[in-house]
């Protein structure tokens, strides 16, 4: 056999070892012999040379608060903690890396340990995006405590993919191992929102949603949902994000800068504003996520205390389509379509 051919087993190890990130040591009881590959020693930046192996040698690189209190070389090499270990090691050169060690022990027919084989990986990257996960989602929750709302994750069909409630009387009810919007929304409401949705999707604009929705304990609650598409460099999925909450301030904010002052529309004002659109009392019930009998109420003078919050859906809509709304130096009310330049 020639040396080429005998050297392979050594190359490819030392090809996975440098693919993978990963290293090996092994531990011989009779011997009292440490083992380390090539690999092992570029995760821990030493150079073997003039190095003297003991399991009292990989455990001083650790760092001090992830040390094993061993003091037996071979306890430590054969301590049932090694079997799966996460730990952090300070390089020579300063770096503070995150490792994961998986050792499998072997036994002679009494029972009795022989040797001990680990491997070694670098988990720096993963450990880091898992903390970042972490604090991602423990700020999620907290803005939903805060907030009394919940935040969601969809999918285009209105599938729900992911829902954080931090208040349990914010959860929607399940039916099978899924939440389909469809099966939530109070049937009085569901007639409007899948059109709704629909024009969301197919033109990527934000979705909103005022109607009744059927909690875990069995009782509709009127709730306000507002929702928008994934940026594709944020995410490859053609996922939709956003909340709902008991409060419509939180999904319906101000139409725009300077117009607080115009809170609400005349009926008057609504039709022309809808008439500059050539929008149907049912395009607009569409756009703002409310119902035709609402729009027709708002049009017919009939506006009330409780309609304030569908006003303020209406005029959002309005702003969505491309129309400016503002009162003017004297007071009047203006409107003017921001998308004819």
């Amino acid at each position: 056999m020639n040396e080429r051919v005998a050297r392979q087993p050594e190359d490819w190890l030392r090809l996975a070892e440098g693919a993978l990130h990963i290293g090996f040591w092994t531990w011989t009881v009779a011997d009292a012999r440490l083992t380390c590959s090539p690999g092992f020693f570029d995760l821990v930046g030493v150079n073997p040379a003039g190095v003297q192996l003991d399991p009292g040698f990989i455990e001083q690189l650790v760092h001090p608060k992830d040390r094993l209190a061993v003091d037996d070389a071979n306890k430590l090499a054969i301590d049932s903690r090694q079997a799966d270990r996460r730990f952090r090691i300070i390089r020579p050169d300063g770096q503070l890396r995150c490792l994961r060690s998986q050792a499998r022990s072997f036994f002679d027919r009494d029972g009795v340990v022989t040797r001990v084989v680990a491997v070694v990986s670098d988990i720096s990257e993963s450990h880091a995006l898992q903390r970042r996960t972490g604090h991602l989602t423990g700020l999620i929750y907290n803005l939903a405590r805060l907030m009394n709302a919940a935040f969601w994750i969809a999918d285009e069909d209105g599938r729900l993919i992911e829902r954080f409630s931090a208040d349990e009387h914010n959860d929607l009810k399940k039916t099978g191992g899924s939440i389909n919007w469809r099966d939530v929304v109070h049937p009085d409401d569901v007639a409007r929102t899948p059109a709704a949705w629909r024009d969301a999707v197919a033109n990527k604009r934000s979705f909103r949603f005022d109607g009744r929705m059927l909690m875990s304990d069995g009782e509709y609650r009127a709730l306000h949902a507002a929702g928008l598409p994934f940026l594709p460099e944020h995410s490859s999925d053609p996922y939709w994000g956003g909340f709902s909450a008991a409060e419509i301030h939180y999904v319906s904010p101000a139409t725009a800068l300077g117009e607080s002052a115009l809170r609400t529309l005349t009926s008057g004002q609504l039709r022309a504003c809808r008439a500059l659109l050539n929008w149907t009392a049912e395009t607009l019930a569409a756009k703002a996520g409310i119902s035709v009998s609402t729009i027709r109420r708002l049009e017919g003078n009939e506006m009330s205390q409780g309609q304030g919050d569908s006003m303020r859906l209406v005029m959002l809509a309005f702003r969505e389509a491309g129309l400016k709304i503002w009162r003017g130096e004297d007071g009047r009310f203006c409107v003017s379509d921001s998308n004819s330049g």
